[in-house]
């Protein structure tokens, strides 16, 4: 299984068909513009969200058959696709405060806070090596490999909350 990203050429489309109603999404694959089409269920929640010019995630099976990743910060991913000219802004005053404090100060932890910040970084580290060994399970290397089991942790931690 390969992970690729692709660009709507369209907006997604409902069809009909001997099968019943279904969701069309056409795109261009960004890694070698093969221009691709995706299936899903009709009025699909996910795809109403993406409109034309929309990144997208795809994964391409052995049959070379592409299958719509759902990402939620890609679906409501407003950025423009050509560049932004951007004015810079000089003369900015910072306002010094005459009673500074130590910016330890802002920082400061309770051992109980620390306690939970780890327990919950080694709860994301083991999610994400469960992550890594499924990626691993489909026979994947290299960048594939870290891209998929990132997105399977993104996944998890939107749909479960974490």
């Amino acid at each position: 299984m390969k992970l690729a990203t692709a660009i709507l050429t369209s907006a997604p489309r409902t069809v009909e068909t001997r099968y019943g109603s279904k969701t069309v999404i056409d795109a261009v694959r960004t890694d070698n513009n093969e221009t691709i089409t995706l299936w899903r269920t009709a009025n699909d929640s996910y795809c109403q969200k993406l409109g034309k010019n929309s990144r997208v995630s795809v994964a391409i099976d052995s049959k070379n058959k592409p299958s719509l990743i759902e990402d939620e910060a890609i679906a409501t991913d407003n950025l423009p696709t050509s560049p932004i000219s951007v004015k810079p802004v000089y003369n900015h005053k910072i306002e010094q405060n005459s009673e500074k404090t130590s910016d330890c100060e802002h920082f400061f932890l309770s051992p109980n806070r620390k306690r939970e910040i780890a327990a919950y970084i080694a709860t994301m580290k083991d999610l994400y090596g469960y992550c890594l060994q499924q990626a691993d399970s489909l026979g994947v290397i290299g960048e594939d490999r870290r891209a998929i089991a990132t997105t399977l942790y993104l996944s998890a931690q939107k749909k479960f909350s974490l």
